[in-house]
Order: C-alpha cells, then sequence, then structure tokens
C-alpha cells in the first residue's frame, strides 16, 4: 500500500482497512464523519415530539445513541425509509421534518477519537457527489434545510457564507459547496480520495502471517482506477487495489 495509506489512515502496509465506503456524496460524508469518531448524544434538555421516542431517550441520559439498543429505539417510527436505524437517525436530526416542521435537532455531537475506525472514501467526484455535477443555478425540490449534515446546518452555513435561501430552497451549487465545506470544517479531508472509480468489489485472499496464529479473515478488495489530476496537493495517488475486512457496528446492533 502507498505511503498516503500510512501516513493518513494510520495503517501500516500490511493491514486492510476495516471499511471502504464507495461514493462521496451525502450518505458517504455522513458515515465518514461517524466512523472518525463523532458520537451523537441526546441533548440534556431536549424534549422530541414523538412521546414514545422522548420516554424511551429518557431512559438512558447520558448515554451515546450508539451504544443503545438501536432496535428498540426506533421501534414504532413511520416514515419514507425502510431501514429503521436510518430513520431513527432522522427522527433524531430532524424530528418532525415529515409534518413540515421545524423542530431543531436534539442530538448533540462529541469528537471521541478513541471510536474512530480507519476508512477511506473513494468518489468520482469531490465531495458532495452527484451535487457537482448538477447545475449550480437549479434550485433544490426539497427545502434547503433537509439537506444539512449533523451538526452544521445549512441555514447557518449560508448565513455566514452571506447566502440565502429562496422560497426554503437552496441551488445545487449552494448544496456542492457546503457539502465540500463541511468535510474540510470537520477534519474529514483525509479520508476522501476524488477522481476515483470503483470498477469491481470482489473477494480477496489474506496474505499468510507466517507467525503460526490463526488465518485471518477473509478480504473484500475494491478495484478502482484513480483519474490523472485528482490527487489532493501534497499527496500522492494511492495503489489500485484497497482492501477491507467485513465489518459490524459495536455489540451487532446495526450492520
Amino acid at each position: 500500500m502507498s505511503n498516503w495509506r500510512k501516513d493518513h489512515l494510520g495503517a501500516s502496509s500490511s493491514e486492510p482497512l476495516k471499511v471502504i465506503i464507495i461514493g462521496n456524496g451525502p450518505s458517504g460524508i455522513c458515515l465518514s464523519y461517524l466512523l472518525s469518531g463523532y458520537t451523537p448524544y441526546v441533548k440534556p434538555d431536549a424534549v422530541h415530539p414523538h412521546p414514545l421516542l422522548q420516554r424511551k431517550l429518557s431512559e438512558a441520559p447520558g448515554v451515546s445513541i450508539l451504544d443503545q439498543d438501536l432496535d428498540y429505539l426506533s421501534e414504532g417510527l413511520e416514515g419514507r425509509c425502510q431501514s429503521p436505524v436510518a430513520l431513527l437517525f432522522d427522527a433524531l436530526l430532524r424530528p418532525d421534518t415529515d409534518f413540515g416542521g421545524n423542530t431543531e435537532s436534539v442530538l448533540t455531537w462529541k469528537l471521541q477519537k478513541e471510536r474512530a475506525i480507519p476508512h477511506v472514501v473513494l468518489g468520482r467526484n469531490l465531495p458532495g457527489g452527484a451535487w457537482h455535477s448538477i447545475e449550480g443555478s437549479m434550485v433544490t425540490l426539497s427545502q434547503g434545510q433537509w439537506m444539512g449534515l449533523p451538526d452544521l446546518e445549512v441555514k447557518d452555513w449560508m448565513r455566514r457564507k452571506r447566502r440565502g435561501l429562496r422560497n426554503s430552497r437552496a441551488t445545487a451549487g449552494d448544496i456542492a459547496h457546503y457539502y465540500r465545506d463541511y468535510v474540510n470544517k470537520k477534519g474529514l479531508g483525509q479520508s476522501f480520495v476524488s477522481g476515483a472509480v470503483v470498477t469491481a468489489v470482489e473477494w480477496g485472499i489474506p496474505e499468510p502471517s507466517g507467525s503460526g496464529a490463526q488465518d485471518p479473515s477473509p478480504l473484500f478488495q475494491a478495484r478502482r482506477t484513480v483519474r490523472p489530476g485528482w490527487a489532493s496537493p501534497g499527496r500522492p495517488c494511492p495503489s489500485s487495489t484497497m482492501s477491507c475486512r467485513p465489518w459490524r457496528w459495536p455489540s451487532g446492533r446495526a450492520q
């Protein structure tokens, strides 16, 4: 593996990454944020508008959401998504969005570096993904604030940039800029590789350790190409193959 891998991901060349994220759009950015050690907690004075969820949240004050029973917390929630965990985090980040409300998130985030998991995010475009391919002057169909990521609301970011929403909508150019800026502000950039096109994901064969230890678990290999000129300043292009072991969320609560 390249020096880029050793210098920026803190792993030796003989060890595979635990996680490879294919796609650097909003979902990939949000996952990288969590894997970088940012941990969600419920604000001490927060009251969720969903009575059942509020009662469950009050049962474990001061305990990270990631250390609680996600199946239990998400039980009974409804929405447009089929994933219970995704419904839960939508409900915590935007409590009454589906009903047209503007209730603030009940979450606060703490950076706990001991929770960080080495990973890399591969994407064809700059951080923000396909948003960089959309005509910048186009206005979003959904409200601009719904495009926000944890701990940095779109409306606050636009206020700092002296930009404004149009009838609660943002332009695609603003959203693309917001996602790229988010990665920089949250210190996630070292895990992102832009201009990378994944061509295959396949099982790989671990190299024998030769120490008499048990055989390591199987590897996933993500094969991709890096377009010339896309490496970050001062950082060489990584090698054409990266590997990762199968990995689960702590305590096996989500996969």
